[in-house]
């Protein structure tokens, strides 16, 4: 067990270690960059400076942090939780496809930074906006991908449970579902990368706090290291939402095959 156990942690650390190290050289390279040409600090900072750009804002990092965290969460619930329900909704019924399908393919060609305005207008300048904002954007490839999934189930399995039941719950229960699994995590990687971007977005219409705010308020101050602090942190955020669903995935397949 000792030897499996060092063998995959050695297995791992092969797997993570180049893209880590591309990752100190480049850091290094901008440091370098920075202090032998002696860029100008407006124009890039050097990453030492963007450092302790982070360092002194403090607590307030973490306050605008938790804020888009907490847009995006909520904003990626809500979104992918009707998007599974509108997907059930189409591939059972061939009416709703024919009714709401279209509506769905057009939502897509509306640009998301011309509807927050309008939602802010509506519901204000506080959290709801941000949340809708991002939900609209977690929607679709959620839907379109559980859609696909649920069609995708064997039609010698659909065929050979209808022989036994007439009930389209086991039908979903026993065939649909467990082949749009797959299908299911595909989406919400693809909306949790999207709920991020509709976060930040949703703030830079109406906000006093979150990294998106932040990333305008250092625009509008010309204060590039704030910038690079704000666009640095939602990359990181992102990336850890993102491999969140991944390990989501892995247990939820263990859990089946178990």
């Amino acid at each position: 067990m000792k030897t499996y156990g060092s063998m995959r942690f050695w297995r791992n650390v092969g797997y993570y270690a180049p893209p880590v190290a591309a990752l100190l050289v480049f850091v290094a390279l901008w440091e370098v960059y920075t202090r032998t040409f002696e860029v100008s600090v407006f124009i890039l900072p050097s990453p030492s400076r963007i450092f302790q750009a982070g360092v002194n804002l403090g607590p307030a990092l973490w306050g605008h942090t938790w804020t888009t965290l907490y847009e995006i969460l909520l904003g990626f619930l809500v979104g992918n939780i009707a998007a599974v329900a509108l997907a059930y909704a189409i591939v059972r019924w061939h009416m709703a496809e024919r009714l709401i399908y279209p509506f769905l393919l057009a939502s897509q060609t509306i640009p998301k930074l011309a509807v927050a305005p309008l939602l802010v207008i509506w519901f204000g300048t506080g959290v709801m906006p941000k949340i809708l904002v991002t939900a609209l954007l977690c929607f679709f490839p959620t839907a379109v991908n559980v859609v696909q999934g649920l069609r995708s189930a064997d039609p010698a399995a659909v065929d050979l449970v209808r022989l036994v039941t007439p009930s389209k719950f086991v039908l979903f229960q026993k065939v649909q579902f467990p082949s749009a699994i797959p299908f299911f995590f595909a989406g919400l990687k693809i909306s949790m990368s999207s709920a991020v971007i509709g976060a930040i977005v949703a703030e830079w219409v109406g906000a006093s706090k979150g990294l998106g705010y932040l990333i305008l308020y250092a625009g509008t101050s010309m204060r590039t290291d704030l910038m690079f602090v704000g666009v640095g942190m939602t990359v990181i955020l992102g990336m850890l939402l993102y491999a969140a669903v991944g390990v989501l995935e892995r247990a939820f397949s263990w859990r089946r095959e178990g």
